[in-house]
């Protein structure tokens, strides 16, 4: 990219903060009311008055969509995470009234190795608790 796209770029963005951050009431998307009152985003408020779309209004429309598939897979994966995370804990809870011989806790040890789970905070919390069992044993 050149120096001065580059500049331009910036200095878009920089006018961008003026305004107030705001949800668009139509498509529930953000955006940036620049004047304070407006409801709409740009698409919204050019479809909502029948307006012709341009291909930069098509570019922010196809944006917002990839925006809106993106929350709702953050969503996804957040609630993924609580819904693991407690059977996780309810797992350690019920192991913790259960006595297990060495060999099987050392076994447990291997397969939930944080290095075999990309070092999830889920992973690491179960080989920590697997590991003071170990020393009880």
């Amino acid at each position: 990219m050149s120096l001065m796209l580059s500049d331009a770029r910036r200095d878009a963005l920089a006018e961008m903060t003026v305004g107030q951050k705001r949800e668009c009431l139509g498509c529930r998307t953000p955006f940036v009311a620049a004047k304070g009152f407006e409801s709409l985003c740009a698409v919204c408020f050019k479809l909502d008055r029948d307006y012709a779309l341009y291909a930069g209004d098509k570019a922010l429309l196809w944006l917002q969509e990839e925006h809106r598939k993106q929350t709702d897979e953050v969503a996804q994966l957040t609630d993924r995470y609580r819904r693991v995370r407690a059977k996780a804990k309810q797992l350690m809870k019920t192991a913790a009234s259960t006595s297990m011989s060495p060999q099987k806790i050392e076994q447990l040890i291997r397969l939930c190795h944080p290095d075999k789970h990309g070092d999830s905070q889920v992973s690491t919390e179960m080989t920590q608790w697997l590991l003071s069992m170990r020393g009880k044993e």
